[in-house]
């Protein structure tokens, strides 16, 4: 019973597979060569917005690490400047590793609104109008 359910599992998948152009689908590999650079991955896969926001992030949390660390080596007794500088520097680092993974991702899950919004899979049904008797 087991292998004939395989079978006609495999023959319906078969039947019913959907064609992309794959001209037009984003690859994850070149979207992870892309975030090199801070929002270089969203600007491959066409979200702009998403890689203002990510740049924005990572330059305000690159300009904070920096300038605590100017600060620390001006003013050597204050480690608060210290632990500020190491904080913002990981917090850009997080940001980035973030934005790589949201690229990557985008790039992989580019295809599913295609593939979701073929009209096979929709549910048509009839409007009926419905009276209520008093």
């Amino acid at each position: 019973m087991l292998p004939r359910f395989f079978i006609l599992f495999i023959a319906a998948s078969i039947l019913n597979s959907q064609e992309i152009d794959s001209s037009k689908v984003k690859h994850p590999k070149q979207a992870a060569w892309w975030s090199i650079f801070p929002g270089g991955g969203q600007i491959y896969n066409g979200d702009y917005l998403k890689a203002g926001v990510f740049i924005t992030l990572e330059s305000l949390a690159l300009w904070q690490s920096i300038d605590n660390g100017i600060k620390y080596t001006n003013e050597e007794s204050n480690s608060i400047y210290l632990q500020e500088r190491n904080k913002y520097a990981w917090w850009a680092f997080f940001i980035h590793i973030f934005g790589f993974i949201d690229a990557v991702v985008d790039s992989h899950l580019e295809p599913f609104d295609a593939i979701m919004g073929n009209d096979s899979l929709e549910i048509k049904y009839d409007e009926k109008e419905i009276q209520i008797n008093d």
